[in-house]
């Protein structure tokens, strides 16, 4: 019996691929999730993972044979996020292609987004799909890449934020974007493309476009819509706002977290069209008409209790990630960088903050070595010349700490390194924290990096002096 992990398990295209995964009787699921409490039966087995430990994501991977990724980060993982979406989502993938390939995976199935031909502008929504399909595509003997569009269903993010703006605007300003086109898929349709992906040795290890056969703009999905629901939306075509405009009413309006928005509206500039020679194989499993596509989410979907939610969970506890992309120098390696940094950090705050290190400990102490902030860790077990792992075990800056921890990892084929603080609670009062150590570390990290583009011969002359 085939063993197949899901990761995203939890979110919108996981819970309607575990349905119908559920039938299958040949199968064994492992479902991840963040939650302790979710019910497991006899072929279904939810593991606790956070997929930004690549500890927890290792141990929930035992014994699977293939996987399926289904993981987006556009909404905040901890209380304070410092970082750029596309990089968390480099981490996230390079964690899991690393477990991957620990643990010899033999498949893994991917559910990325829909790529128009020319590749050199794509918005970052995009790109970040695409940096993630190149990394999962070194991490197992086959992998399946499915690229898709905008998927109708209940709750789909995509779809929920059209279905707000028809609901709740009597008048519409349709901006130039509204004329791309683009080619939907129903969500049971690409649900039968996974599962097909997953029990089909033919359609693996390929690159496929997936979506139905009818191609429309924006505006005319938006009116099929408006009709479906039966609201009397009055559309107005005007060529005056650009998506860094659109954005921001349509997340007021929709009332959908500017962190979801804001890369979806940039995306829209690119039509995104299946690529006839790319074309998934089985065109009857994606023929779903869009009408009837938007009235089973009004007549069905929409009476069911969903988990999606369109606003973030907010944490229990005060945590705090920091995750920057820095560009590493040529020859250079992850473990040259954790030993730069804390060369570099002491040069940096002058005669404020010295580093001392003996053995595998880092201590960061203010003026007087008895005044130490902040104590790290290297765990030498782990840490490779690829990536280096320290754990924070103490000093003024630092409260109860379980799994904080500082990393250097490089990823993109050594192209780039990921500097990452996870799980951090601050000793500090979470507000006086978050305006004054939390910025005072986004600082030096981006001046960090300033220094691995200058030993990178990036910034020379006039271009150190205007980035300083």
């Amino acid at each position: 019996m085939s063993r197949i992990l899901i990761a995203g398990a939890s979110g919108f295209i996981g819970q309607n691929l575990l349905k119908r995964l559920d039938l299958d009787t040949n199968l064994s699921i492992v479902a991840l999730s963040r939650q302790k409490t979710i019910v497991s039966h006899e072929r279904l087995e939810w593991r606790q993972a956070d997929l930004f430990s690549l500890k927890d994501i290792t141990i929930a991977m035992q014994g699977c044979d293939q996987v399926v990724y289904l993981v987006h980060s556009m909404l905040p993982s901890a209380s304070l996020v410092q970082g750029k979406f596309y990089d968390l989502d480099l981490i996230l993938a390079d964690n899991f292609a690393r477990a991957a390939k620990n643990h010899r995976v033999s498949h893994i199935v991917y559910l990325g987004g829909l790529l128009p031909e020319d590749k050199t502008d794509l918005s970052w929504h995009l790109k970040s799909r695409y940096e993630v399909e190149k990394i999962l595509k070194a991490a197992a003997p086959k992998v399946t890449v499915l690229r898709a569009g905008m998927v109708l269903g209940a709750n789909g993010s995509s779809f929920v934020i059209m279905k707000r703006l028809v609901e709740r605007l009597p008048v519409m300003i349709c901006p130039s974007w509204t004329d791309s086109v683009a080619q939907t898929i129903d969500v049971h349709d690409l649900i039968s493309v996974l599962r097909e992906c997953l029990v089909n040795p033919e359609v693996q290890g390929q690159t496929w476009d997936v979506g139905g056969k009818e191609v429309m703009t924006y505006l005319e999905l938006m009116k099929l819509t408006a009709d479906v629901f039966n609201r009397p939306v009055k559309f107005l075509k005007i060529n005056l706002f650009s998506p860094h405009v659109s954005r921001f009413w349509v997340s007021l309006v929709t009332g959908a977290p500017k962190a979801l928005v804001y890369p979806l509206i940039q995306s829209l500039k690119h039509s995104m069209l299946v690529r006839p020679d790319r074309r998934f194989p089985k065109p009857e499993l994606m023929s779903t008409p869009i009408r009837k596509s938007i009235e089973r989410i009004v007549n069905v979907e929409s009476k069911e209790v969903h988990a999606f939610q369109l606003h973030p969970i907010k944490n229990v506890t005060r945590s705090a990630r920091s995750v920057q992309r820095l560009l590493l120098p040529p020859g250079k390696d992850a473990l040259w960088v954790a030993e730069e940094y804390f060369k570099w950090l002491p040069r940096f705050f002058s005669f404020i903050i010295k580093t001392k290190i003996t053995g595998n400990f880092c201590y960061f102490y203010f003026i007087h070595p008895k005044i130490v902030l902040l104590i790290l860790e290297k765990n030498i077990d782990i840490s490779r010349p690829d990536r280096q792992l320290l754990y924070v075990r103490g000093g003024l800056l630092s409260g109860k700490q379980e799994r904080a921890r500082l990393e250097f990892r490089e990823v993109m084929n050594k192209k780039y390194i990921i500097a990452g603080i996870h799980d951090f609670r601050p000793s500090l009062p979470w507000y006086i924290y978050r305006y004054t150590q939390a910025l005072v570390h986004l600082f030096v990290m981006k001046s960090f990096g300033i220094h691995l583009r200058i030993k990178s011969g990036v910034l020379r002359g006039r271009e150190i002096t205007e980035t300083n």
